[in-house]
């Protein structure tokens, strides 16, 4: 078979962040294929803001924080193209002033029912799709539409539950922490053969 016979693969990037009264925002950005699968993972170093940053940006700063800051590093860090960006963090939007990716929030606030279609532009400029239980909202300077958003999501939303990977996301940051944190926690293995 001829290399340029191979399907490209469709990937889906899933981000979040987890914030650490100690540490700060520590941020998490997973790739999967259409299966559910990870192709890659990115975390980012924690971000504590400063007092001066908190009085001088105000109400914006998570969004420039979680969107603009470890968002757009993270996204910028991964090697695979996505088909999309869903994050669980509507501050996390404002990544798409920077990058040019289709990213989505992820609304989860009521995911217990199916809700009805819908495929809107509201009078702010804010852009919904659902998909079965999902609700997603871009900003006003997303690019993508409802039937594109919602096509490109269906194979995946077939075989995982698409809230799924953000809690995959915050344990391994977790993790990751929990082992900076305490090296000597871990037993480490011993070079030699038995």
């Amino acid at each position: 078979m001829d290399s340029d016979d191979c399907k490209p693969l469709a990937a889906f990037g899933f981000l979040t962040a987890v914030e650490d009264p100690q540490h700060g925002f520590f941020g998490g950005y997973l790739v999967l294929c259409e299966r559910g699968r990870p192709l890659e993972f990115h975390c980012s170093a924690p971000i504590f803001p400063s007092p001066a940053q908190r009085i001088l940006y105000g109400a914006s700063l998570r969004p420039y924080l979680l969107g603009e800051i470890i968002g757009q590093t993270l996204v910028a860090e991964s090697k695979l193209p996505v088909q999309a960006v869903l994050t669980d963090l509507e501050e996390m939007l404002s990544l798409s002033l920077w990058r040019s990716e289709h990213v989505a929030y992820l609304d989860m606030a009521d995911s217990s029912t199916s809700l009805p279609e819908l495929k809107t532009e509201d009078s702010c400029g804010l852009r919904e799709t659902t998909l079965g239980q999902y609700r997603f909202v871009g900003s006003n300077t997303c690019r993508w539409t409802g039937d594109f958003l919602h096509d490109t999501l269906a194979p995946l939303a077939v075989q995982i539950d698409l809230a799924e990977p953000f809690e995959r996301i915050r344990e391994a940051i977790q993790e990751a922490q929990r082992v900076t944190d305490h090296p000597d926690d871990y037993p480490h293995e011993s070079s030699s053969a038995a």
